[in-house]
């Protein structure tokens, strides 16, 4: 009885620990080596018209942080005279993004920002919680530009296998 129940157990984690994996996907290295992931299994559409010409949808991305980015990040907040507490350890941080299409008009904020460090730490002082209520447009060729492209493409595989299972 017991082992069944071990093993049983051992099932259940190994399926929760598969459900909570993201899909991360590189698509992006910017100037300072810093590399850019998607997670594919994050994109959820929040908001949409009837006509599905405005959307709104959510994303996560992951930023690697590479020694060059990191101190091109340090050096820009003393710059500022700020530095967030544990900086010099800053591994990765995880952002969770809204995006909204009106008509050919594109927005994002960001929800959630969140630093860690190499062993999974967080850098409390580099937290970024509440979306602000103000939208900012997505400016053409940036890092923002081709989150928003990646993320996008997803939004638009659900929106067709919606219509398509609908008969819409």
């Amino acid at each position: 009885m017991r082992k069944v129940f071990f093993a049983t157990l051992m099932v259940f984690m190994m399926s929760a620990a598969t459900a909570l994996a993201a899909n991360w996907q590189q698509i992006y290295l910017d100037d300072t080596d810093n590399k850019i992931f998607f997670d594919t299994d994050s994109v959820q559409v929040s908001e949409m018209t009837s006509t599905r010409d405005d959307v709104i949808f959510d994303a996560m991305f992951r930023m690697d942080y590479s020694d060059k980015g990191r101190t091109a990040l340090i050096d820009w907040y003393r710059d500022y005279s700020i530095m967030p507490r544990g900086i010099e350890n800053l591994s990765y941080s995880l952002s969770k993004m809204q995006f909204k299409r009106e008509g050919d008009k594109r927005y994002y904020r960001i929800l959630e920002r969140i630093s860690y460090t190499a062993s999974g730490a967080q850098l409390t002082d580099m937290h970024y919680n509440g979306a602000n209520d103000n939208w900012q447009e997505i400016p053409v060729a940036s890092v923002i530009d081709v989150e928003y492209f990646e993320a996008n493409l997803i939004v638009e595989g659900k929106l067709y296998k919606r219509i398509d299972s609908s008969g819409i």
